[in-house]
């Protein structure tokens, strides 16, 4: 009995590791892509395009992979029209708007203060579940919705007296904050097509994301540059689509994974403490100097990330979406997931 308790700890503690790991490595890595293109003009889009086809192409290898070894699993279970169903759009446009905004948000910030950036994802959560949902907001959510928000002015206030921080980082965290937020309350709302299923809506995300950006990247002239200008055989590009694309969806199967082997509580808990470490880690990997206000302004939105992701657990009797973004990811907490609870009951639903 102890042996077996003993290895069920050691198999929580490695799949929450995983998840840490990849988590982070993703930051990273996306990080340096976008550095990357820098050098040269503006390749955001084509970027976020090739991501998505690696992500799409993991997708199919994995429901390759499952029908290899599980003969009954034939169908993906989405109905072609599906596809183009109004909200099914609606979810993927404001999908595209996260991993954009996202990665120019990355282009124009240090890793360190990538938390900070993005932590307004649930005070527009909040404001959108409230105006489009009519959910009642509770006093723990107004608690921590001012708390991220003192934290959120703080950093970004010590950012730009570093001269680390600009008005376009502010802005397009901001902006992949409230996509994702968006794009939450869109998720619920094609339930009915994906069945509470993230893998459902990685594919049919990415596949609509994939089609979409096709526009956007030959009208910005990106893919033409890319091309003409020998882009296409730098083997280290390639290289960081390739492993971002398949850690934006491995980030979200391993959050799944964490909840099923502990519990959203824990799980929410494990991703501040993630968040924490990822910044201390851009600190000293980039030999950077922070304030203590600096400090005290990123455990403030902690704090308050924490606040409202305990009591949204503690008083949630409902059954969890839970979805990759790319952290992103695609992340829409910081994490690349996005969690949204669907009550039993219309009348009964709070933002707790």
């Amino acid at each position: 009995m102890a042996a077996g308790g003993g290895l069920l700890r050691c198999h929580v503690l490695f799949v929450i590791a995983c998840h840490w790991a990849m988590a982070i490595t993703l930051v990273f890595v996306n990080k340096q892509l976008m550095d990357q293109g820098q050098q040269g003009p503006d390749i955001t889009v084509f970027i976020t395009w090739s991501q998505t086809l690696v992500a799409l192409a993991a997708i199919f290898i994995g429901i390759a992979l499952k029908r290899l070894l599980d003969q009954r699993s034939i169908q993906c279970g989405i109905a072609p029209q599906a596809f183009l169903d109004k909200n099914v759009l609606a979810m993927s446009f404001t999908y595209i708007g996260v991993i954009v905004m996202n990665n120019l948000l990355l282009k124009h910030i240090g890793v360190a203060f990538y938390q900070v950036a993005r932590s307004s994802t649930i005070i527009f959560t909040v404001i959108f579940s409230r105006t489009f949902l009519g959910v009642p907001v509770s006093k723990q959510v107004i608690c921590s919705c001012l708390l991220i928000m003192c934290g959120f002015f703080m950093s970004a206030d010590q950012e730009r007296l570093l001269s680390s921080l600009t008005f376009l980082g502010v802005l397009y965290g901001i902006l992949a904050s409230l996509f994702a937020a968006l794009c939450g309350i869109y998720i619920k709302r094609v339930d009915k097509f994906v069945d509470g299923s993230s893998f459902k809506v990685s594919l049919m995300n990415n596949l609509n994301s994939f089609v979409l950006l096709v526009p956007l990247v030959l009208s910005t002239g990106q893919l033409q540059w890319v091309w003409t200008n020998g882009e296409l055989q730098d083997f280290m590009l390639w290289w960081r689509l390739l492993l971002t694309g398949v850690l934006s969806l491995l980030v979200g199967l391993t959050s799944v994974r964490v909840i099923s082997v502990t519990s959203p509580v824990t799980h929410h808990i494990s991703v501040n403490a993630k968040s924490l470490l990822q910044t201390l880690l851009a600190v000293l990997v980039n030999s950077e100097t922070k304030t203590a206000i600096w400090w005290v302004g990123n455990f403030l939105v902690m704090a308050g990330i924490l606040i409202y992701s305990l009591s949204s657990t503690r008083r949630s009797s409902s059954r969890e979406i839970e979805v990759a973004v790319q952290e992103y990811q695609i992340s829409a907490s910081t994490e690349g997931t996005i969690s949204f609870k669907q009550h039993n009951s219309d009348s009964d639903s709070e933002i707790v």
